[in-house]
C-alpha cells in the first residue's frame, strides 16, 4: 500500500472514530460532578474545573486514538496477502510476527504517529478554548465567539485570526473598544506570543487577554506583553507558585470576576442607541444559532430579555 493511499485512509478513519473537540468537552463537563454548581462554585473551583475537564478528555482521547491505531493496524494487514501468509507461517511465533509487521510497514507506522502527534497538539488548543468558554458561560458571561468574529458583523475589525472571544460582544466593541475584553487562549506560549504583538498591531486592537497553561513564561516575555497592553492569565495555582510577583499577570479567578464585571457593567448603561440594541439581538441570534444546551442558552437569554426591554422603553 502506498503511503499516500495510507494516510488518506488514516485521516478518514479519524474523521469517523475521534470525536470533535468541542463536543468531547461538552460531554465530559455534563457528566462531571460540579455540572450543577452555581456562580459561586465555578468562581472558587475554576482552576480544579479546568484540570479535572482537560484530563478527563484527555483519557478519553486516548481511548479514540488506540481504537484508530488498532483498526488501521488490522486494515494493514488485511490488506496485505503476503504479510497474511507471514501471519499463518509463523503464527507459533509471535515475536516474528511482531517484528516483520514493524519492518514491513514502518514508514506506515511513522506517518501515524505524525498524524497523532498532530492530532493532539490541534485537539489540546480547541478543548482548552471550550473549558474557558464553559467557565466564562458558568460564571454568567456573555461573549462573542470566533463564529460571530468572523461574520460579517467584524468586517471591519479582522480580528478572527487574533482573537478566540470579545467580551461582551462584537456589538459592544464596535461601540466603546476600551469597556469590552478582548480574549485569546493559547495552551503554551513558546515563541507564538510574538505573533499576538504582531496581529494587535496589524488589527490596531489596544489590549487584550491572553490565557494559557504555559508554567515557563520569561520575565521578558511578560513585560514585552505587558509594554502592548496584553495582560496574560493562567489557573490560580500557576499565579501562586510561578507569577505571583507580577501585577499584570492574572490568575484565573481575577480574570473571571473581571469578565463578569465588564459583562454586568453593559447592561446598567443607558446611553446605548437603538441600533446598538438591535445589532445586539442580532449577535446574539448568531450566536446561539443550532445551539440547545440550557447552560449555553441561559446567560444570553437574559441578555435578550435586556435588549429587549431597552428596545421598548
Amino acid at each position: 500500500m502506498s503511503i499516500e493511499t495510507f494516510k488518506k485512509y488514516v485521516k478518514k478513519n479519524r474523521t469517523n472514530i475521534m470525536i470533535k473537540p468541542k463536543k468531547l468537552v461538552e460531554e465530559v463537563f455534563e457528566q462531571s460532578p460540579f455540572f450543577q454548581g452555581d456562580q459561586t462554585y465555578f468562581l472558587e473551583h475554576c482552576t480544579e474545573i479546568l484540570y479535572y475537564l482537560r484530563e478527563v478528555c484527555w483519557e478519553r482521547y486516548l481511548v479514540f486514538e488506540r481504537e484508530l491505531t488498532s483498526k488501521t493496524s488490522e486494515y494493514l494487514i488485511s490488506s496485505d496477502r503476503d504479510f497474511m501468509d507471514t501471519l499463518q507461517m509463523h503464527s507459533e511465533d509471535p515475536k516474528k510476527i511482531i517484528a516483520d509487521f514493524l519492518e514491513r510497514y514502518s514508514e506506515h507506522l511513522f506517518e501515524l504517529s505524525k498524524s497523532h502527534t498532530n492530532s493532539r497538539r490541534s485537539r489540546a488548543g480547541k478543548e482548552f478554548e471550550a473549558i474557558i468558554e464553559i467557565l466564562l458561560l458558568r460564571t454568567g458571561v456573555v461573549f462573542d465567539n470566533q463564529g460571530v468574529i468572523g461574520s460579517k458583523l467584524f468586517k471591519t475589525d479582522r480580528l478572527g485570526k487574533l482573537v478566540d472571544c470579545v467580551v461582551p460582544g462584537v456589538a459592544e466593541y464596535s461601540e466603546e473598544r476600551r469597556r469590552c475584553a478582548l480574549v485569546s487562549m493559547k495552551t503554551s506560549l513558546r515563541e507564538r506570543w510574538q505573533e499576538v504583538i504582531e496581529e494587535m498591531t496589524r488589527t490596531g486592537a489596544h489590549e487584550m487577554f491572553l490565557v494559557t497553561l504555559d508554567a515557563g513564561i520569561t520575565k521578558n516575555t511578560i513585560e514585552a506583553l505587558s509594554s502592548h497592553n496584553i495582560t496574560l492569565v493562567v489557573p490560580d495555582d500557576l499565579k501562586l507558585n510561578s507569577y505571583n510577583e507580577y501585577n499584570n499577570v492574572y490568575g484565573l479567578t481575577k480574570f473571571l470576576f473581571e469578565m463578569i464585571d465588564i459583562s454586568n457593567m453593559w447592561k446598567k448603561r443607558g446611553d446605548l442607541s437603538t441600533e446598538f440594541y438591535k445589532n445586539r439581538l442580532l449577535a446574539i441570534e448568531t450566536r446561539l444559532k443550532n445551539v440547545s444546551k440550557d447552560y449555553v442558552r441561559e446567560p444570553f437569554e437574559e441578555y435578550i430579555v435586556h435588549c429587549e426591554l431597552q428596545l421598548k422603553s
